[in-house]
């Protein structure tokens, strides 16, 4: 049985893992009063949502013909915990539910894979290493009257740097 890292006193019920291209870099162990108390998971409260709507939004067939209830490889979640409680137990449960899940996001989200904040718009351009300070000026000055104004932040800051590079020098 594993303790709390905080505490030391309770037996740990969470596991916060730190994953760096699909494998586990660093792990803390908590036990719930302690991962309430830093923040990592919300007080106990009631499921905001009832199973039944729960189960209506993830279209489940009730009756027979029910095959074998799927589970996930990595923390054993089956997707009737999944629908009593909400919440999915890892990462691999998106894997493991995906046929489950993806219904019930394009439900909820209008959508099933994720857009960014602002859908449609494009990262601003990388620095071109040997441009001059007139590109970086014209650059910025394009930013400005378009009112991208971090991406000007942004440019101001690299232009400042090229200028104490070269001495200062202007157009």
């Amino acid at each position: 049985m594993q303790f709390c890292g905080a505490c030391h006193k309770n037996p740990a019920t969470i596991v916060i893992m730190d994953l760096d291209g699909g494998s586990v870099t660093e792990q803390q162990h908590l036990c719930q009063s302690c991962a309430e108390q830093l923040g990592v998971v919300q007080q106990k409260t009631q499921l905001k949502m009832s199973p039944e709507l729960l189960e209506d939004l993830l279209g489940t067939v009730q009756g027979k013909g029910r095959r074998k209830e799927a589970t996930c490889p990595g923390c054993g979640i089956t997707l009737a915990a999944f629908k009593q409680t909400g919440r999915l137990g890892c990462p691999r449960c998106y894997e493991s539910f995906r046929a489950e899940l993806v219904p019930l996001l394009q439900r909820v989200h209008e959508a099933a894979s994720h857009r960014g904040r602002l859908p449609g718009v494009t990262a601003p351009p990388v620095p071109v290493p040997g441009e001059t300070l007139s590109d970086l000026r014209r650059r910025l000055d394009d930013a400005v009257r378009g009112e991208r104004y971090e991406e000007a932040a942004r440019l101001r800051d690299e232009l400042r740097k090229a200028e104490k590079r070269s001495g200062g020098e202007t157009p």
